[in-house]
């Protein structure tokens, strides 16, 4: 081999090795990456084999496609690539190597031309590593994903295994102790599916909700307190203790099963609020004078579980004094549900739909209810329509002052009232039907109560004082106003007695005698007048005149305060709190008793309060966990828990007792000492 043929020949074949070396880098990089991501795959799939055939795949590929990359023509190409002066003479000197049939002085000058190209060549340039290198990062992260994914994946499944152990053994109970498992089955109407808790901190629920206790534990016996009192509770066949009870208010549930643990739960219900009904349009009351506009009226109507119906009720008044008729009616709505909470009316009427005549009065309101079962509905504020030449002056329709949109009850509509009341007799249980009455019982009293007014207060003998009182008309006459006046007071006072015995048929009867008696004391020759029947003058002789022998000093007594029983409650928690953490060491048997007592008597104390259910609450949790706690951590809980029911108690007292008003003799000087000073803090 000639001194010029010999560096090419070595420059070539360090070329192709390096080339090798580099492909076999590559190929295993990425054999290593995609064995990761199937075997991944074969995991996941459950199919062991795909692992296998997808990394033979991918590596036959690969070695395919290296094999024509490491290649000595190949190689060739990429040293003439990197070396642009060469013109071929690397290829062309390779091919050299085994011809003879060229003349030596050619063979000559190609060589020695090709031997100052080579010399020049820098293998690490013309063939680069960043491809394995490459291969080798993408690898690396291939694996590091797997990994990850691996960790993560047989984290969630050792949980999901834990808690198949958990539900497996859920009816095992540990000995000597006891679950309760808690089953809310809210009413149907609210649409809110059912909830099961075990062993609940608390019980939250909507008014009407079915609760369900299901107690497991070793005992034979179950007590349970709640709103009906303390019953025991009798296992069922399979040995299961199940107590049902509907929530109605707020309060608690104790459930005492010897020997296992004492029990306490807060229950909280929150009322099914009624409807938020708003009338938007008119909105407002008017008076009109004539003519027939166009009326819009709208209704807005939201509830917090669902609505059933909306409408726009009337009361149409014809009539004047007592004399008055009332008719009532709808004016039906097109409804836009938004939701099943949220709905919207809308009418148009004329006036003249109205049928309202002059001095007539149309009183509306938006009237909705919800899907509770029995009377679930509310109205929106009252406004009414007039129809009256008084609103001629000021604008076609406008916004009667306040004062003068007072008017009294009438004794008419307390009959009409009370006739509907007898009417849906049959459709009310006792209870409905007693409630209705007692209320238009009080109505009746107020609509006494301004004729007695009028009257000027009670007197004894009504009537002969009616029959001294004379004025002038037409002639001296006889003025019996007052006394039919009273004789419809009297009735009245029948009426009440009557309705608040639920006796509507008597009742009515009693009303429609008022009704009469008032009809004759408004008649038009009929006055009603309290006065003097002689004018006379005061004796000023007299003053000064009486009797001072029994006259002596005055003390001032201070009323007894009202006995503070929910403070008193308070501060026997606090005593009961205090003497369960100085004895914080004592054994189980006897602290966990003591711990479920307090819980049950800060909730028997005030349920609807949130500071005393959150007491109550963490009493019983150190009640359970009494066992696997020390002294100190027992210590610093019940001290927390005296802490938030000190506060309860200081917000008690402090709301029981505001500063009495002073006595008159000391209402200027003692009001002003305690009134506080501008600008003091």
């Amino acid at each position: 081999m000639s001194p010029d043929e010999r560096p090419v020949a070595d420059v070539i074949e360090r070329a192709v090795a390096r080339a090798r070396v580099l492909a076999v880098a590559y190929q295993l990089a990425w054999a290593l990456g995609v064995g990761a991501v199937a075997a991944e795959i074969a995991t996941l799939a459950r199919v062991p084999r795909l692992a296998t055939t997808l990394t033979a795949a991918v590596a036959a590929f690969l070695l395919g496609l290296r094999r024509r990359m490491q290649s000595r023509a190949a190689v060739l190409a990429r040293l003439e690539h990197a070396e642009p002066r060469s013109r071929n003479l690397l290829v062309t000197a390779d091919e050299l190597r085994d011809r003879e049939d060229i003349k030596p002085a050619v063979r000559a000058r190609v060589l020695a031309d090709a031997s100052a190209v080579a010399s020049r060549i820098e293998l690490a340039r013309a063939l680069p590593a960043a491809a394995a290198r490459r291969a080798a990062i993408v690898a690396a992260a291939m694996w590091t994903v797997v990994g990850v994914t691996t960790l993560t994946l047989d984290r969630r499944i050792d949980g999901q295994s834990r808690e198949a152990a958990q539900d497996r053994s859920a009816d095992a109970v540990p000995p000597g102790s006891m679950r309760i498992t808690a089953t809310i089955e809210p009413p149907r109407y609210t649409g809110q599916p059912s909830a099961t808790i075990v062993d609940p901190a608390e019980v939250r629920a909507v008014e009407g909700s079915r609760l369900i206790l299901r107690i497991d534990g070793p005992t034979s016996r179950v007590t349970v307190t709640g709103a009906g009192g303390a019953h025991a509770v009798e296992p069922d066949a399979s040995g299961v203790f199940l107590e049902q009870e509907t929530l109605t208010r707020t309060g608690y549930v104790v459930v005492d099963a010897p020997p296992a643990v004492r029990r306490t739960l807060p229950v909280v219900v929150t009322s099914d609020a009624l409807p938020s009904v708003r009338l938007t349009a008119p909105g407002r009351d008017l008076v009109l004078a004539g003519g027939n506009p166009r009326l819009e009226f709208e209704a807005r109507a939201s509830d917090d579980f669902g609505l059933r119906s909306l409408a726009l009720q009337y009361t149409k008044v014809s009539g004047s004094g007592e004399q008055f008729e009332f008719k009532e009616g709808q004016i039906p709505l097109a409804i836009d549900r938004a939701s099943d909470r949220d709905w919207r009316g809308k009418a148009t009427r004329f006036l003249a739909d109205l049928d309202l005549k002059e001095g007539d009065m149309l009183v509306y309101r938006a009237v909705a209810s919800d899907a509770r079962p029995g009377d679930g509905s509310a109205s929106s504020d009252a406004f009414f329509i007039e129809r009256s030449t008084l609103g001629a002056s000021a604008a076609e329709a406008f916004t009667l002052p306040q004062e003068e949109t007072r008017y009294a009850l009438s004794e008419q509509m307390l009959i009409v009232k009370t006739e509907r009341l007898a009417g849906r007799r049959g459709s009310m249980t006792a209870e409905e039907f007693r409630d209705a009455s007692i209320n238009l019982g009080v109505e009746q009293r107020m609509i006494r109560a301004e004729f007695v007014f009028m009257l000027g207060g009670e007197v004894e003998d009504e009537e002969a004082e009616a029959e001294q009182s004379t004025e002038l008309q037409e002639g001296r006459l006889r003025n019996r106003g007052q006394a039919d006046l009273r004789s419809a007071t009297v009735t009245m006072s029948q009426a009440e007695k009557f309705l608040t015995g639920a006796n509507t048929a008597d009742a009515l009867a009693a009303e429609h005698a008022a009704v009469n008696a008032l009809q004759r004391a408004f008649a038009r020759d009929r006055y009603i007048l309290r006065a003097l029947a002689v004018r006379g003058q005061l004796d000023l002789s007299r003053r000064l005149t009486g009797d001072l022998s029994r006259a002596s000093d005055w003390r001032r007594r201070v009323a007894d305060r009202p006995e503070n029983r929910l403070a008193a409650q308070l501060q026997e928690l606090l005593r009961g709190i205090a003497a369960l953490a100085a004895d914080a060491g004592i054994d189980q048997a006897s602290a966990r008793p003591r711990a479920s007592v307090l819980a049950e008597q800060a909730l028997r104390a005030d349920p609807s309060s949130a500071a005393l259910r959150d007491g109550a609450m963490a009493l019983q949790k150190l009640a359970d966990a009494w066992p696997s706690t020390d002294r100190p951590h027992r210590s610093s809980r019940l001290g927390e828990i005296a802490a938030v029911v000190a506060a309860e108690a200081r917000r008690t007292l402090a709301a029981a007792s505001p500063i009495d008003r002073p006595a008159p003799n000391l209402a200027g000087r003692f009001a002003d000492a305690l009134r506080p000073t501008k600008g003091a803090r």
